[in-house]
């Protein structure tokens, strides 16, 4: 009988080391997890911030782009006005009508005497106007 009670004692305490050696670990893989959770939780809020800081960049680079397209269209319109403008003084001005057919013709590749001829130019005004063009 006494073997017995031995035998149940010395289950008992192995059962109690068993509890205690599981309790142990299953404690450690918790605290482990716990700590691998606050990591990826730490991680998430970095990257959560990292992903509105460059939104907010966005909004900044896009709101630029409207701004700029909309001073680009402003300045498409103004400058249609001023080539209007210009063709209308070059149509009324019967003498800048006449450079302005010089310059086109110099584009052209005519030369100083057909300037001359064509254009009522000046030699000296026709090799001007041909040398800049060359120079161009």
């Amino acid at each position: 009988m006494l073997t017995w009670q031995y035998a149940s004692i010395a289950t008992l305490v192995f059962l109690v080391i068993l509890i205690g050696i599981v309790t142990y670990v299953f404690a450690n893989r918790d605290k482990k997890n716990k700590q691998r959770v606050e990591e990826l939780m730490l991680q998430i809020h970095t990257l959560q911030q990292q992903i509105s800081h460059a939104q907010e960049e966005l909004h900044e680079v896009r709101s630029g782009a409207m701004g700029v397209a909309a001073k680009v269209k402003d300045l498409v319109l103004k400058i249609g006005l001023m080539q209007d403008k210009l063709e209308e003084i070059e149509y009324l001005d019967p003498e800048t009508k006449l450079y302005s057919q010089a310059a086109k013709m110099a584009d052209a590749g005519a030369s100083v005497e057909e300037l001359m001829r064509e254009c009522e130019l000046p030699r000296a005004e026709a090799e001007l106007l041909i040398a800049v063009k060359k120079s161009q």
